[in-house]
């Protein structure tokens, strides 16, 4: 497991924790695009910065973690759900496996 942080720029959506896929049912409540949000992971917490506020998840918290679809050309999803949250958040990112990569080096499990 890595002990330093890993940051990266993207952008963001607010979700009914429902839902899974792109698509049928998608409707983001809030959102904003690249470069106003920012996914901040260590190897005890993790956070999804906006102009909405902070999204921190703990491994206490968490519900999952798995990856979203994609906006066609533009970025990739990674999806993350936490207990007492009704939302859940999508962090869009360019070259999202990488963001993948990084949260299983810090000991995030990364669903499908």
């Amino acid at each position: 497991m890595i002990d330093r942080e890993f940051s990266r720029r993207g952008g963001v959506a607010y979700v009914d924790s429902g839902v899974r896929s792109w698509g049928r049912g998608y409707r983001s409540n809030k959102h904003a695009t690249w470069p106003f949000a920012r996914l901040s992971v260590g190897t005890s917490h993790l956070t999804v910065s906006s102009l909405f506020g902070d999204f921190r998840v703990t491994r206490a918290n968490l519900v999952s973690i798995s990856r979203f679809g994609s906006v066609p050309v533009l970025a990739d999803g990674i999806r993350f759900a936490r207990n007492g949250h009704d939302e859940a958040v999508i962090f869009w990112a360019l070259r999202a496996g990488r963001v993948v990569d990084e949260l299983q080096c810090r000991g995030w499990p990364v669903g499908d």
